[in-house]
Formats: C-alpha cells, structure tokens, sequence
C-alpha cells in the first residue's frame, strides 16, 4: 500500500478541500511514522491527512482533534465511506482539548493558522521521547512562530521546506499549471 490517495475520493462540502494528495505525500515523508505509531492530527481539518495515516498504519493508532462540527461531520462521513477503523475523531481544539488524546504519541501533525506558542508547547510537553513532530502552515508568521518556538524547546534535527504544487488545468483551448496555496512544512523531534 502506498500513499497518495487521489482527493477525488475525499467528499467535500462547500468550504472545505482535502489537503490536496501532493501535499499529504510529503507531510507523511516528514512525519515518518512508523507501523505501530500513535499519531495526533491536531487541527485535523476535513481529515484527508489523517484518513492517509490510518490507512498505511493498520497496527498504528490515528486520533484527529478538531473544532469545527462541519469539518467533523466530513471526517467521520470520509472515514466510514473508506472503511477505516483506525482512527478516532475527537472535538475540540488545543490546548484545551489534547487530554481527550491518547497520552504519549510518538507522531503528532499541527496545522498553524494561529499563534502557536501555548498549542506547540503542550503538544511537546505530551509527546513521547524521541518523538516526531511536523508542522504546516500557508502564512510566513506560522513559519517563524513555529521556528522561534521550536528553537526555544531546544528541539532536535528542525527541518523546514516549502512546498508548492502546480496541477494541470485546461481552460478553453489552453492547458496551464496553476499553483495551489504554497505550504511551508516545519519538522522536528523531541531528545529521546
């Protein structure tokens, strides 16, 4: 099995898209989870991410912790239509919320669309030694919040990237690449 799901088979609602698959493939290569990971979606979104997860990790444990009922409503209806029994939808949102999560995960994915300081470090402090931790956002504040915070926790082996997706498009008698919102991924791990 490989990852890389095709959006199409993500429903989507008005207001909502599904990480497009591009962009999931290369949040998984930084998460790097392992068969048997128990990984946080924090901020989970419509749940493409962590639908892409659950299903390369059968022996793994997924747990996605999100605020919006509609985005939930979508997640729970994407999870039931491709059967995956390996992940669990929680409401809420971080800090508040992360108790409802397993202790101890040793992956954790956080989309930054907000100050980030007291989110990022409970989701550190709940991490496992050793643990992974990636982290997404579309705005160049997120990327220094993130890298500033980061660099506080003393965290280990911090990787930053953009990337940028371009996808075919025709419109009329013209065929052109048109770019989907760029992402800057930011990776690290905690001392074991």
């Amino acid at each position: 099995m490989t990852p890389g799901l095709p959006d199409g088979v993500f429903k989507a609602a008005p207001g909502f898209s599904p990480t497009p698959m591009e962009l999931r493939v290369i949040l998984l290569a930084y998460l790097r989870p392992r068969p048997d990971s128990v990984v946080w979606d924090v901020g989970g979104g419509t749940g493409a991410l962590a639908l892409e997860i659950a299903r390369l990790l059968p022996g793994g444990r997924v747990q996605a912790l999100e605020r919006d009922p509609e985005a939930i409503d979508l997640l729970e209806r994407n999870r039931a239509r491709l059967g995956i029994q390996n992940l669990e939808v929680f409401a809420g949102q971080a800090p508040a919320d992360l108790a409802k999560l397993a202790p101890a995960p040793d992956r954790v994915v956080l989309e930054v669309g907000r100050p980030l300081g007291d989110v990022l470090r409970a989701v550190w402090d709940a991490m496992a030694p050793a643990g992974r931790l990636v982290i997404s956002t579309t705005s160049l504040e997120g990327l220094v919040d993130a890298t500033d915070h980061l660099g506080q926790l003393a965290a280990n082996d911090v990787q930053v990237s953009q990337a940028t997706v371009h996808r075919m498009v025709r419109r009329s008698n013209q065929t052109r690449l048109a770019a989907a919102e760029p992402l800057f991924v930011i990776a690290a791990e905690r001392h074991p």
